[in-house]
């Protein structure tokens, strides 16, 4: 079986499962955060329960609302905060302690290997980075997983990314996402689709590159995308892991739909053209395109690490007088890590906007959305009309190192041409 056919088989009683069969799983965490929590807990209620199956294994965060852009949005938190106290919730992520959801979930050990963890938004997909099966689910659903700890799947069929190569200097996890995505193109070949990563280029990755590639993989329209666990997961849940796990793999001989090599020695900076996630090009090809907003942050490009990136392009640098560029820490815990490692600084001195953790732009709700006639250079995961707000701006999608250094020009710029 592959991995995440071993998960649900382990999770369901069974000894084995195929893919089309429905099971019916055991769920080691629940998500639900601000917008969508209210909905999640009065539908528990419609169930005829008061309380949840596990308390500290039913996660709530507050992100997409902090702090309360609105009046109503405000209102929408205060009584989102009632409901998780009067549920005696014992973790809550409100403001002052938040994070984006996702992030929240892996950082704080929340996702275990081997375990499926289930979330109220789309980019759960990013636990399957620790080698858990990540997904998405409505709040119907999730109510009924945080009623009995249980949720129903079908098991999908499994499709291989098998990466090879070396990593070239300023090419990130980002890129080969966008790369494969131009690759695979939105043709429905993956939907409900489980997309494994494997191979000596992922064994290079750290934790925050295989959050970022499994984050959009529902991009692509697929159920999870995962990442078996190794050395590098151990040292990372090493002192955070909220229980117990063990090493969990693909065995050699498991079926997969499909195969697919990619050398990213062969990949460079890559950029998602405007409206469309598929519509993929090398930068060579929009080198010197104007933008006049820069946005890094969101569940797929606001952690340390890619601060990390951002501060070494940007030491000693100014961002262009044109460009507006904001910052938002994936949560509390990245801000503050970036903070005493000075990367913050850096990027405050170079004339960047730090905001608090939170969902911001992305969403298209607070903290930097875009208005009539932006152009926006974004490391965010989507880039439809109106996602970052007004459905008259463009967004274009890279990785943190192009934003960083085509904010100090101005124009898109390739950071292997740019002068650290």
């Amino acid at each position: 079986m592959t991995i995440t056919e071993k998960i649900m088989a382990r999770h369901s009683g069974r000894d084995k499962v195929v893919p089309g069969q429905l099971v019916w799983t055991n769920i080691h965490t629940v998500m639900t955060m601000d917008y969508l929590g209210k909905q999640t807990f009065t539908q528990l209620h419609k169930l005829g329960l008061s309380t949840v199956f596990d308390k500290a294994r039913v996660i709530c965060v507050s992100d997409h609302l902090v702090p309360p852009p609105t009046p109503a949005f405000a209102t929408m938190l205060n009584e989102w905060r009632e409901v998780v106290k009067a549920h005696d919730i014992t973790h809550f992520y409100d403001l002052g302690r938040q994070g984006i959801a996702h992030q929240i979930m892996v950082e704080q050990g929340h996702v275990l290997p081997g375990t499926i963890s289930i979330g109220t938004d789309s980019h759960a997909n990013t636990y399957g980075a620790v080698g858990a099966v990540g997904n998405a689910i409505g709040v119907t659903d999730a109510a009924v997983a945080m009623a009995t700890g249980k949720a129903w799947f079908r098991v999908p069929e499994s499709v291989k990314f098998h990466i090879t190569g070396k990593w070239q200097p300023w090419v990130m996890a980002k890129d080969l996402s966008l790369h494969i995505m131009g690759m695979m193109h939105w043709n429905g070949h993956l939907i409900y689709k489980t997309l494994e990563f494997d191979g000596p280029a992922i064994a290079e990755l750290d934790m925050a590159g295989r959050m970022t590639l499994c984050n959009m993989t529902v991009d692509l329209g697929a159920k999870n995308g995962i990442i078996a666990p190794d050395e590098v997961t151990r040292q990372y849940l090493s002192g955070r892991a909220k229980g117990d796990w063990e090493m969990i793999a693909s065995d050699p001989d498991a079926h997969y739909e499909a195969v697919y090599e990619v050398d990213v020695t062969k990949v460079g900076p890559t950029v998602a053209l405007p409206d469309k996630l598929d519509d993929v090009v090398p930068i060579e090809k929009v080198v010197g395109r104007k933008f006049n907003k820069a946005f890094v942050g969101t569940c797929t490009n606001g952690r340390v690490e890619d601060l990390e990136i951002m501060a070494k392009i940007l030491q000693g640098k100014q961002i262009h007088r044109d460009v507006n560029m904001i910052i938002v820490p994936a949560s509390q815990t990245v801000y503050l890590e970036a903070l005493k490692k000075g990367y913050l600084q850096t990027l405050v001195e170079a004339g960047a906007a730090i905001d608090t953790p939170s969902c911001a732009a992305c969403a298209g709700i607070h903290t930097g959305v875009a208005g009539d006639g932006d152009i926006v250079l974004s490391a965010g995961n989507r880039n439809m009309k109106g996602r970052m707000g007004s459905k008259n701006a463009q967004i274009y999608l890279t990785s943190p190192a192009v934003v960083a250094a085509s904010a100090v020009r101005g124009e898109i710029t390739d950071p292997r041409t740019f002068d650290v």
